[in-house]
Formats: structure tokens, C-alpha cells, sequence
């Protein structure tokens, strides 16, 4: 059940574009100290790459505070509470040296059918909030999302409709992009290793319409594998898995029909 707008037709995200990354990225992840968690991350996307180091700490139940500096130098720092009160959490993140243009604020909230949720970058500048709202009525989940700026007003608006027809089955239909987007989708369980997905995606202004398929399978070794193709003329697929304990790998692949390629590995160690 989605409790949030952005968990409305996750599940056709996840089976169509989740965990689908065509950049070469390498993470090591340890709490080598209790309370603080470390990360090290080094990304090539083409001829740059990039590297951050992060450092979280658990300052009590529900609250941390991170600080990541990359490899300009730049620091950044988040504080986040998970229980302000109850099902409200508040985050808010920055770059201490230069906190008047880059400090943003995020928010979230469940009451009773309802979740909601606010985004707000620029706080001390121009403030720009993407702001959303879905509604849980058993098997149908409503929602809708509108970003506001200070400057220029209402500049989108989204909305979405889900409908759970069995526990295997969900059908969405999305309003994106002030309407000019509509998204219909399908996800369907096939078995309890087996998860298949479609979508239809119309673009109104430029009367273009693209379908894309695929479907994602849990190995009995604990592996994923994932196939996607889209009408666009290409083809996906990735292959996922702990290689050995701590250490997990992500390989991604898509060919198009030029037969021009692109790939990814992704890396991942916990110590």
C-alpha cells in the first residue's frame, strides 16, 4: 500500500528503471565505532569521477547528524529527527560555509489515511517547495504532488491514482508535467520469485507514445536478475548478488537497436 505520493506506482519504477545504473561506482561502508557509520564512495560517470566520504552519527534514538565532503572539498552536513512526534519526521541538510544558499528542509507525515510530504530547497534565498499529498482508502490510493516557487508561483503539478485489484496486482495511472505526461501501468507477481511490469507513457504536446516491459527474477542463490525493453529501440538487464559476504556486486548492461551499448558495475563492501 503506498502511504506517500512518490510510493504510487513504485512498484512498476522498481521492476523497470530500480537498481538500473550505467555508472561505475565502488562503496565501502563500516561502524568500525559504535554510534558512527562511515562511507566511501568513488563514482565514474564517462572520463569524471568522483569520490565523497561520509560520516554518520547516531546522536540518539531517531536522530542523526551527517557531515560528507567530497573531492572538491566541499562539506555538507544533515541533521535529521525520525520522531518530532508521532509517524513526523524533519530533516534538514547544507553546506555550513556556505548555509544561506544551499540550506534545504524536508518533511514528512502520516495521519490517519493520509501521508504527506514537503520539500524546500533555498530556505534562506528563494524558497522552492515540492509539496505532496496521497490518500490510503484501502484499495485505492489517491495522491498528488505541486511544486511552488517564491519567485515564479505554481511551476508543476502531478497526480496519481493507484488500484490495488488483488495482492498480486496493481494498476497506475499518472498525470505528470501539468498533464502534458500520462502513465499507465501494470505490475503483476507472478510467482513468489517473479515480479513483471509494463508501461504505457504518452506524451500529449508532442503526441509520442513509448511502451517498455520487463520483469525481475530472485534466483534461488539470493541473486536478482532483471530484463527490460522499451519500443525507444532498446534493451536492459542487470544482474545483482552478495559475491561474497560484505561484498556485493551490481553488473548493468543496455543495447539499442544500433547495437550501441553502454554498462555499469557497481561495487559494494561492509566491514
Amino acid at each position: 500500500m503506498a502511504k506517500y505520493f512518490g510510493d504510487l506506482a513504485k512498484g512498476v519504477k522498481d521492476v523497470l528503471t530500480g537498481g538500473l545504473s550505467y555508472d561505475n561506482k565502488l562503496s565501502f561502508n563500516t561502524k568500525a565505532i559504535p554510534a558512527v557509520g562511515t562511507k566511501f564512495d568513488v563514482t565514474s560517470k564517462g572520463t569524471d569521477v568522483n569520490g565523497s566520504a561520509t560520516a554518520t552519527y547516531t546522536l540518539e534514538k531517531d536522530v542523526t547528524a551527517e557531515v560528507t565532503v567530497n573531492e572538491a572539498g566541499v562539506v555538507k552536513a544533515a541533521l535529521a529527527h525520525g520522531a518530532l512526534m508521532k509517524d513526523f519526521k524533519a530533516s534538514f541538510t547544507g553546506e555550513p560555509l556556505n548555509i544561506n544558499k544551499t540550506l534545504k528542509s524536508s518533511f514528512s507525515l502520516l495521519m490517519s489515511d493520509f501521508g504527506f510530504k514537503a520539500d524546500v530547497s533555498g530556505v534562506l534565498t528563494t524558497p522552492k517547495m515540492d509539496a505532496s499529498v496521497c490518500y490510503n482508502a484501502g484499495d485505492v490510493q489517491l495522491g498528488a504532488e505541486t511544486t511552488v516557487c517564491s519567485a515564479k508561483g505554481l511551476t508543476a503539478w502531478s497526480t496519481a491514482a493507484q488500484l490495488v485489484l488483488d495482492k498480486n496486482n496493481t494498476v497506475a495511472l499518472v498525470l505528470a508535467d501539468k498533464a502534458d505526461t500520462v502513465k499507465l501501468s501494470f505490475v503483476t507477481k507472478l510467482d513468489s520469485a517473479t515480479t513483471a511490469a509494463a508501461e504505457a507513457v504518452y506524451k500529449v504536446g508532442k503526441r509520442d507514445l513509448k511502451f517498455s516491459a520487463g520483469a525481475g527474477i530472485k534466483l534461488d542463490n539470493g541473486h536478482s536478475v532483471k530484463a527490460v525493453v522499451s519500443s525507444a529501440g532498446s534493451v536492459s538487464g542487470s544482474y545483482s548478488g552478495e559475491v561474497a559476504k560484505g561484498f556485493s556486486a551490481t553488473a548493468c548492461v543496455q543495447v539499442d537497436q544500433a547495437m550501441k551499448y553502454k554498462y555499469g558495475v557497481q561495487l559494494a563492501i561492509k566491514a
